[in-house]
């Protein structure tokens, strides 16, 4: 079986709020941002578990790697946790969140 390598994406740090929560939940979460690129983010504090669903979102205030500066909600993975409490999620699906 062959292995793909994938290289990570370069991440700039960042401090921003961001807000998040588990799909289907009602109530939402502050936290803050550590590290955003182009596929993922780094936050916390959190006591989200590795594979799990959330929607974030966050509103870089200057584009950032290939990811769009502006008010946008993304769907994620967790994909690893700390001991500190801080969450790396891959982006999934991002748009963008229109005033009203």
């Amino acid at each position: 079986m062959e292995t793909t390598v994938r290289p990570r994406a370069d991440r700039v740090t960042v401090e921003i709020p961001i807000m998040y929560h588990r799909p289907g939940d009602d109530h939402w979460f502050q936290a803050s941002v550590l590290n955003l690129s182009a596929s993922g983010v780094l936050f916390g504090p959190s006591e989200l578990e590795p594979g799990a669903s959330v929607e974030v979102i966050l509103e870089p205030p200057i584009q950032v790697n290939g990811f769009a500066n502006g008010k946008q909600v993304c769907a994620a993975r967790v994909v690893r946790t700390t001991e500190s409490h801080t969450v790396a999620a891959r982006f999934e699906e991002c748009r963008f969140l229109l005033d009203d």
